[in-house]
């Protein structure tokens, strides 16, 4: 197993980076290929005292994506970036799975101009697996690929996710709902309420609507699916809440030494709620219906997100994830016909 980890781009310096791919070639059984500038990460893995070799190497790279480039522009113009050589990599077979930290519109674009899309899906998704206060993660699917859908991409949406969801949550027949303003049918806009149609007459077990404060405390579905728009919104509010109590809490404690004394014996609580609510414990989310292993990791990811982003990649590599989807697919449009 090869992973490619594109190191350059990132909000987070490449060091980082690097650092959590080392730490996942030593804890797995899966091979690095760093893409970037080859001096820089030659520099860092002389530092951390690393050599290259059969589980580390380098991709030589001479441009940047950087998140404040348009997409599609950067990826025809910038050819000898770490992003586009990474996705050419990935569709030679050169490595089994693509994970970068940077731009998401470019990785997306780049994804369907080099890989293309998997036979009948119309448009990919990121599915993002959120904590929920049960333990166990909710799928959401579309956070930020396709910002302006169509109702019949949302029955793509929700087919891939509950495809995600069995194969690498372990969860049979995986409940589905629709991101909406209320529970009831009718609520939501136009496109909502034909994405509801299509839902309930597809094969797959829609739910429903659902509504977003329900999905981490009482987590009534499996997987969730919504527009790129709103599935993106969704996400970084709910990073923001999750930043926001934390800070709370520490604002707080420092406040007082009543304070003080009473975190030290809480301590127990506050590293679960850390583990439970943190984003890099959760990794990268997976661009699901392209023709290859993407992941699109956290742009502030730092090695231990890097980490799982990589585990990520090669838990879908190896469940041959794609070759479910297409078959799932095949089989709705059968069924349909």
């Amino acid at each position: 197993m090869r992973i490619l980890l594109d190191v350059m781009g990132s909000d987070s310096p490449p060091e980082e980076l690097i650092k959590g791919g080392v730490a996942a070639a030593h804890e797995t059984d899966v091979d690095i290929l760093f893409a970037g500038n080859v001096q820089t990460i030659r520099a860092v893995l002389t530092r951390i005292h690393e050599q290259e070799g059969s589980h580390l190497s380098i991709l030589p790279t001479t441009q940047t994506v950087t998140m404040a480039d348009p997409p599609v522009q950067a990826v025809r113009n910038k050819r000898d970036s770490s992003l586009v050589k990474g996705l050419l990599a990935l569709r030679d077979k050169q490595v089994d799975g693509f994970v970068s930290p940077g731009n998401t519109g470019a990785v997306v674009a780049g994804s369907i101009f080099t890989l293309g899309r998997l036979p009948g899906i119309l448009r990919p998704g990121i599915a993002a697996s959120l904590p929920t206060l049960s333990g166990q993660e909710i799928v959401v699917i579309d956070v930020g690929a396709t910002v302006d859908c169509d109702p019949k991409h949302f029955e793509g949406f929700a087919m891939m996710g509950a495809t995600y969801a069995t194969a690498l949550k372990g969860i049979d027949e995986p409940k589905i709902a629709l991101l909406s303003n209320g529970e009831e049918r009718g609520k939501g806009n136009k496109l909502n309420y034909r994405a509801y149609e299509r839902l309930e007459a597809s094969s797959l077990r829609f739910m429903g609507n659902v509504e977003g404060h329900h999905l981490l405390t009482e987590r009534p579905v499996d997987v969730v699916v919504c527009d790129g728009f709103v599935g993106n919104v969704y996400l970084k509010a709910v990073e923001g809440g999750i930043s926001a109590v934390t800070d709370l809490l520490r604002r707080n404690i420092n406040a007082s030494a009543r304070a003080k004394v009473g975190a030290i014996l809480m301590q127990p609580v506050f590293s679960v709620l850390r583990e439970t609510l943190s984003y890099q414990r959760h990794g990268g989310a997976p661009l699901l219906g392209v023709n290859g292993v993407v992941v699109i990791a956290h742009g502030r990811s730092d090695a231990r997100a890097i980490q799982t982003a990589i585990s990520a990649a090669r838990c879908a590599a190896t469940a041959d994830l794609n070759k479910l989807i297409t078959k799932e697919m095949e089989r709705e449009n059968a069924s349909g016909s």
